[in-house]
C-alpha cells in the first residue's frame, strides 16, 4: 500500500535486519527474487521496491513478498515492521516449551527460511532460554554427531536442519553472553555437521554455506577447536577441487589450532600428513604422521560418552592406522602401508559404522599393492556393501580409486557394487 510523504514511517526493523545480514539494497532484492523462485512464487523485487519498504513509501506488501521476505530474513512477517503484519504458526513444541516468549510478542514465533541463514542472523540479533534448554541443545548436537556414524546423510539431514533452526531460535531469545557463547558453539557444531553431510552428498554450495555459518559461530564463541575442525573439512573441499597445496595448508593450520584433546590432535595431524604425501612432501608427511601415531597409540575405542568434542569422537586406533596406510601408499612405501593396514584391521571393532567402511577400503588398497588380491577383494566387498548402505562417500571414493590396481577379473567383481553412487569428496 502506497503512503503519502506526510504520513510515512520509516521501516527501521526491515532496514536493520538487512544491514545485519550485510546486504546492499540490490543484493537484498536479488535474494527476495531468488526466494520467490524457490517458493514457486516468482516476483519482480528490485532495489527501488526495497527502498520503498524501508522508507515507508509502501507500508505493506503482497502475500508472495511476505513469504519471500520471511525466507530471506529467517524472520516471521510480524517482526519485519510492516503495517499489515500478522501472527504466524507457533514455534515447534520441542523448543517453545523451553524458551521464554519475547516481551514484544504475545506468542512464540516460527523461525522460517533456510536454517543456515537463521543461525547466522541470530548472531547479530539477541532478545531468554532456560539453562536446561541450552544443555538439551548441546546434548542433541552431540547425539546427531553420534547418529552420523551409522546413518545415511540424506536420512539425517532433515533432523539436523530443524536442529539448526532450534539453536537459532534460542540464540535469538537471549542476551546473556555466556549462554550465547554456548549456543554459538552448539550451532557451529551443528552447521559443521550439516556442511559435511551436504559435502558427502555432493552439494558443494550448501556445504560451504553451512561451513561459513560454522566459521561465524566459532569466531563469535572464540572456539579454537571448532575453527580447526572447519579448516579440516575445508581441506577435503580443496582436495576435491584439485588443489592439494591449499588442502595441505588448511589441514596443517588446523593442527596448530586444535587444542589439547588427543583424538582431535591425532585426526588433524594424520589429515595433514595425507595432503603432504599427495604433494610429495615426504618430510612433512612423515613428521605429521609420527605426531598422529604418538597421539593414537594408546587411544581408547571411540565412544559416545567420550569427553572429546563430538566431531572427533569417531577417531580411534583403527582409523589412525588406516590413514597411516593411506599416507604410506601415497609415498610409495608399500610395505609400511601393508603393515599399517594390518594393524588397523587388528584394532577394528565390529560396529557397522562409516569408519569401518573407510578402514576396510584402505586395507584393500594396501593388500592390492602387494599382490594380495583375494584379501583385497574381501575387504573391498565388505567396505562397498557398508558404504552403500550408509552413503559413506569417502569409502566409495577410495574403492573407485582401487579398481585400476586390481586384475580385470577382480575389478569386474567389485565395480558393480560401486555404480550409481553419489559424487564424493576426495580422501
Amino acid at each position: 500500500m502506497a503512503v503519502s510523504a506526510a504520513h510515512r514511517v520509516r521501516n527501521e526493523k526491515l532496514r536493520s535486519i538487512r544491514l545485519a545480514m550485510n546486504m546492499s539494497l540490490t543484493n537484498f532484492a536479488t535474494a527476495v527474487r531468488d526466494a520467490g523462485d524457490a517458493l514457486g512464487e516468482p516476483n519482480t523485487c528490485d532495489k527501488r521496491l526495497v527502498n520503498k519498504w524501508e522508507s515507508g513509501a509502501h507500508s505493506t506488501c503482497l502475500p508472495r513478498y511476505r513469504r519471500a521476505l520471511q525466507r530471506v530474513t529467517s524472520t516471521p512477517y510480524i517482526e519485519l515492521g510492516f503495517a499489515d503484519a500478522t501472527k504466524v504458526a507457533p514455534l515447534s513444541p520441542t523448543v517453545s516449551s523451553l524458551i521464554g516468549t519475547p516481551a514484544s510478542l504475545d506468542d512464540s514465533i516460527l523461525i522460517l527460511g533456510d536454517p543456515n541463514d537463521a543461525l547466522r542472523y541470530s548472531l547479530n540479533r539477541p532478545e531468554v532460554p532456560q539453562p536446561k534448554a541450552i544443555a538439551l541443545i548441546a546434548e542433541s548436537t552431540a547425539y546427531l554427531f553420534g547418529l552420523e556414524y551409522h546413518r545415511p546423510a540424506r536420512a539425517l539431514m532433515p533432523a539436523l536442519g530443524q536442529h539448526v533452526r532450534d539453536v537459532a531460535a534460542m540464540m535469538t531469545g537471549t542476551r546473556h553472553q555466556p549462554f550465547r557463547h554456548r549456543l554459538a558453539t552448539a550451532g557451529g557444531q551443528a552447521s559443521l555437521l550439516a556442511g559435511w553431510l551436504a559435502f558427502d552428498l555432493g552439494d558443494m554450495p550448501a556445504a560451504h554455506r553451512y561451513w561459513d555459518s560454522a566459521m561465524a559461530c566459532a569466531r563469535y564463541a572464540a572456539d579454537g577447536p571448532l575453527f580447526a575442525c572447519i579448516l579440516t573439512y575445508l581441506s577435503y573441499s580443496a582436495a576435491d577441487r584439485g588443489d592439494p597445496h591449499t588442502a595441505w595448508q588448511l589441514a596443517h593450520t588446523a593442527v596448530s589450532r586444535v587444542g589439547p584433546n588427543p583424538r582431535a590432535q591425532a585426526w588433524m595431524a594424520v589429515r595433514a600428513a595425507q595432503e603432504a604425501a599427495k604433494i610429495g612432501d615426504s618430510g612433512a608427511a612423515i613428521a605429521e604422521l609420527e605426531e598422529a601415531l604418538d597421539y593414537g597409540s594408546e587411544m581408547a575405542s571411540a565412544a559416545p560418552e567420550d569427553d572429546a568434542e563430538p566431531w572427533c569422537r569417531f577417531v580411534d586406533r583403527a582409523y589412525i592406522w588406516a590413514m597411516a596406510s593411506n599416507v604410506y601408499t601415497h609415498l610409495g612405501a608399500v610395505d609400511d602401508a601393508h603393515a599399517s593396514a594390518v594393524r588397523a584391521l587388528d584394532s577394528l571393532s565390529a560396529d557397522q559404522v562409516k569408519t569401518r567402511a573407510i578402514v576396510l577400503a584402505e586395507a584393500a588398497h594396501a593388500f592390492a599393492r602387494i599382490g594380495g588380491t583375494e584379501r583385497a577383494i574381501q575387504c573391498a566387498t565388505e567396505a562397498a556393501d557398508l558404504a552403500s548402505k550408509l552413503e559413506a562417500s569417502l569409502a566409495h571414493r577410495r574403492l573407485r580409486e582401487l579398481l585400476p590396481h586390481l586384475a580385470v577379473t577382480a575389478a569386474s567383481q567389485l565395480a558393480p557394487r560401486l555404480r550409481e553412487q553419489p559424487a564424493s569428496p576426495a580422501n
